[in-house]
């Protein structure tokens, strides 16, 4: 029997797996996929917290700011001190395994859950590994598969992500003129609630959009204005971007996207995935040295990872809820009232991609306005 079972090979997963390894435990971990990181379902946007996680060769970019675009037509570029990694994610995943792997992680790839069961004595998990079907039991199982995860339909079947956006994105052979900054536009043209992006990633491009109940219609009207031409490759997939209130249960506990723990004003969940997966496995590892697997003891999980990113994670939430109600003259309105010098400044210090709130309740403390737009958004001029 083994330690622990990890569902998922995804940055999340294997960041658990390696921790929970480097303790001296077995731990096998299943990927449905036929290898690690594909597809690519993320723009690989990361602060340096990320890259000093994880060993890993797979930068291909390094940006300084934004050109930050609004429905009318204007724009205003935010320099930063500090450098944004852009990495190619596939490699990203692979490195991240690899260090599981170097560890004694055993991983099984094209190995697709199909039932979970657990008991006072273990866990048993049911899979596929290349179409036999095999059956692997454990103290412990930590789902780290996702938005879609299917360890948390299974296992707790009455906990949903409450709030999710969908997302879609194309790699394109076409570089961005601007390889320094990541280019946000904002307003309904292109998103619904969110916003949409480009991103400079070396020899090729990212651009992508996400929202509420969104169409490809506005996915198309973002690439055919753009890079239609040049596409190499299209993505598209849900965001949870909030958490679960209990991501824990009798011998096992949810990582990352498949508990809902990403940064809810970006969607980025590499940074917060990795966290949660380390905090895992320390409560995995409490739980093996107490032999206590209850979900009361691991209750203790959602105090460690919550500590670390949980008030930041509620701050931008409660942002994020009031960000999707702008509407497009607000958004203009918002945009000439930030464009001094003075407030890119603030920007530029306060900013952090890890630690958003912090930035956007400096720049709303100097321009009350923003308020204003923010909590009593407008259509039009003659609404005022």
């Amino acid at each position: 029997m083994h330690d622990f079972i990890v569902v998922g090979g995804g940055p999340s997963g294997s960041y658990c797996s390696q921790h929970l390894a480097s303790k001296g435990f077995n731990v096998v971990q299943l990927e449905e996929h036929q290898s690690i990181g594909k597809p690519v379902e993320c723009t690989g946007l990361v602060s340096k917290r990320v890259v000093s996680m994880v060993k890993t060769e797979s930068i291909v970019n390094r940006v300084h700011g934004a050109n930050v675009f609004f429905p009318d037509g204007n724009h205003i570029q935010i320099g930063k001190e500090e450098e944004t990694i852009v990495l190619e994610r596939d490699r990203f995943d692979q490195d991240v395994a690899a260090m599981a792997i170097s560890r004694g992680v055993e991983l099984r790839l094209n190995a697709r859950v199909n039932d979970i069961k657990t008991s006072d004595e273990n866990v048993k998990v049911t899979f596929r590994d290349d179409g036999n079907l095999k059956e692997i039991r454990a103290h412990g199982i930590i789902g780290a598969d996702g938005a879609n995860s299917i360890t948390r339909k299974i296992l707790f079947p009455d906990q949903r992500l409450s709030r999710v956006v969908s997302a879609y994105q194309i790699d394109s052979a076409k570089k961005l003129d601007d390889q320094d900054n990541v280019n946000v536009y904002l307003g309904s043209q292109y998103s619904r609630g969110y916003f949409a992006w480009g991103t400079p990633a070396g020899d090729f491009s990212r651009l992508g959009t996400a929202g509420f109940g969104l169409s490809r219609e506005k996915f198309k009207n973002l690439y055919k204005k753009f890079l239609e031409p040049n596409k190499v490759s299209i993505t598209g997939g849900p965001i949870p971007i909030s958490f679960l209130k209990k991501p824990f249960g009798e011998r096992s506990l949810l990582v990352g996207d498949a508990a809902g723990i990403v940064k809810p004003l970006s969607g980025g969940g590499i940074y917060t995935g990795m966290v949660s997966g380390e905090k895992a496995a320390i409560a995995m590892e409490m739980a093996y040295e107490r032999e206590n697997f209850s979900g009361k003891f691991l209750s203790l999980y959602n105090r460690l990872w919550k500590r670390e990113i949980g008030r930041e994670l509620k701050r931008d939430y409660r942002i994020q809820k009031m960000y999707a109600k702008i509407t497009d003259y607000s958004f203009n309105s918002i945009g000439q009232s930030i464009t001094s010098e003075r407030i890119k400044r603030i920007i530029n210090t306060v900013g952090d991609i890890d630690y958003p709130s912090r930035v956007v309740f400096s720049i709303m403390l100097r321009r009350p306005s923003i308020i204003r737009n923010v909590l009593f958004p407008r259509k039009k001029i003659d609404e005022e």
